[in-house]
């Protein structure tokens, strides 16, 4: 009896949810037909609206560039028939209203030592209702002033520096300056910008596990608003094997007084340093000089004179002199 109860009570339970169901979907359709013909209905009225619309610019005068980027986006404010804002509103991807330069009335900063000018944008209305091609009326822009930098086009040479990162392998070394060819280029840009660049960097780059001389070829970075006569330049990183090499050099006493002799302990020094393999042999043959210059010593105070190597070839890395200071004894003349 239960069971036959409860199969009859869920049937009238469907009855009715199918029932509310479907009058629920009927109100909702015909709610929906009405928003469909009111909203076709408000198309036809007046509205307005704020659109952002990408500008182009172009035909600056000759020999002028603009120094600092005017807006890309402009923000018009629309009054026209509703199909019409929603027609511009949903075009897709917008193609840019072009700004012709060399017909829009633009006029210089009054007081300006630059060359400051300036658009007023209401100006602009005629022109960009005319290339929107709409029955809307343009009823004001955003910013309504454009302010912008005429610069003049200048070139000159600049030196070429390259941004590098060398890790040799042990043993090596990079011998000497880095190459580059060419060593300079024309750079070519509005003056306030060429005439604060003092050289033009490389793009970075990092060699590690270098055994062997490097070349390469580097793009210029060129990102600062200027361009470049050439885009790339070739880099050459001198690398070489490198060893130890050492020697006894005497000590050479300068600007001594006539009425003393100095006698210094030990008179003779060992010069160590790091070489290129092929620099080697020269190394050897090298007269170096290793001097004590008495005129820069304090003998009445100092217990040890500080020693001084003159004319190290280019080619010595990593120079060393053992030791760096000697004793000193000082004998009076007789007569003096």
């Amino acid at each position: 009896m239960k069971g036959i109860s409860g199969i009859w009570l869920k049937r009238v339970l469907d009855k009715v949810t199918g029932r509310i169901d479907r009058d629920v979907l009927i109100f909702a359709f015909f709610l929906l037909l009405s928003f469909i013909f009111w909203y076709l209905n408000s198309l036809g009225k007046n509205i307005e609206a704020e659109l952002k619309y990408p500008v182009r610019y172009i035909n600056l005068p000759k020999e002028r560039v603009l120094s600092e980027e005017l807006p890309p986006k402009l923000d018009l404010f629309l009054k026209g028939p509703g199909y019409s804002i929603l027609k511009l509103k949903f075009s897709g991807t917008r193609a840019p209203l072009i700004l012709d330069m060399s017909i829009i009335n633009y006029r210089r900063a009054s007081g300006s030592k630059t060359l400051d000018y300036y658009i007023v944008t209401t100006s602009l209305i005629p022109k960009l209702k005319n290339e929107l091609r709409t029955e809307c009326d343009i009823t004001s822009i955003k910013p309504d002033t454009l302010f912008f930098l005429l610069d003049r086009i200048v070139s000159k040479s600049v030196p070429v520096v390259a941004d590098l990162e060398v890790l040799t392998e042990k043993q090596y070394s990079v011998k000497g300056p880095v190459l580059i060819t060419p060593d300079s280029v024309i750079v070519t840009g509005p003056k306030q910008v060429v005439d604060t660049l003092k050289h033009v960097k490389t793009r970075f780059r990092k060699f590690s596990g270098v055994d062997e001389t490097v070349i390469r070829s580097i793009p210029l970075k060129t990102s600062g608003g200027f361009t470049a006569s050439i885009r790339k330049v070739t880099v050459t990183v001198p690398v070489e094997q490198f060893t130890e090499a050492e020697k006894l050099v005497p000590v050479r006493i300068l600007n001594c007084p006539d009425s003393i002799n100095v006698r210094i302990f030990p008179d003779e020094v060992k010069v160590r340093c790091r070489v290129a393999v092929s620099d080697y042999d020269e190394f050897k043959a090298m007269p170096f000089e290793v001097t004590l210059d008495l005129r820069k010593a304090d003998l009445n105070a100092a217990e040890k004179i500080p020693l001084e190597i003159v004319d190290v070839p280019p080619f010595v890395n990593s120079l060393q002199v053992t030791p760096s200071k000697v004793d000193f004894l000082i004998e009076k003349k007789q007569g003096g």
